[in-house]
Parts: C-alpha cells; structure tokens; sequence
C-alpha cells in the first residue's frame, strides 16, 4: 500500500549524510516517482501528479569553485563540505545528494503551491 502523500518527505525521517556527503530520503527509494523506462531517473510528472515540485541544484555550478576543482582533478568522491544551495522561494526540503556520471546534485522537493 502506497504511503499517503501527506506523510512523505517527512524530514524527520532523513537519514544523515554518510561519510562522503551522500545521503537519500527513504521516500525517494521507492518505485512510485519512476520513470517506467529507466529505474534510476524520476519522472517529474510523478511528482506534480501528487502534488509536489521537484528541482536539482548540481555541485558543479553551486559549490565554489576549489571544491569543483578538487573534486573533478582529484577524484575524492567526499562532497561532505558541501552544502548545497536551496532553491529560491519557501517550502524547499533536501531529500538527497548523490553521485552522478558527471558530477553530484541535490535534489529538493516541495508541495506545490496551489496558483
């Protein structure tokens, strides 16, 4: 049984960051939010469907630039120092912050507004 979506994304329940900087909220682990031809990439219609906005903020163009450096010539997969921007206007949540082929994200998500 689907949880009903007035309980998910509860912070409360957000793991801490693991030692590399990583972490994902349990809410997300869930079949629900993909995309049917792809298991690892969300499908933003998902989202609006149930009511919430999603938005990634990518480490490469929010992190300063000696933490991007240090982390595309060196390699370190640590972006704990990191803290990623939200994004403007109220309501934002961290859900989680991974690795990706090119470089980190966080991804945040909100209920939408209703217009």
């Amino acid at each position: 049984m689907d949880t009903p979506i007035r309980k998910l994304f509860d912070p409360a329940v957000m793991p801490p960051r693991d030692e590399d900087g990583m972490c994902c909220h349990p809410d997300l682990l869930t079949d629900r939010w993909n995309m049917d031809d792809n298991d690892e990439a969300y499908d933003r219609a998902k989202f609006a469907e149930a009511g919430f906005e999603v938005t990634f903020v990518w480490f490469e163009t929010d992190a300063p630039a000696e933490q991007v450096d240090r982390y595309a010539e060196i390699g370190d997969p640590d972006v704990s120092y990191w803290t990623p921007t939200p994004p403007g206007g109220e309501g934002w949540m961290l859900c989680g912050i991974w690795d990706t082929e090119d470089m980190p994200v966080a991804f945040y998500v909100r209920e939408r507004v209703p217009a």
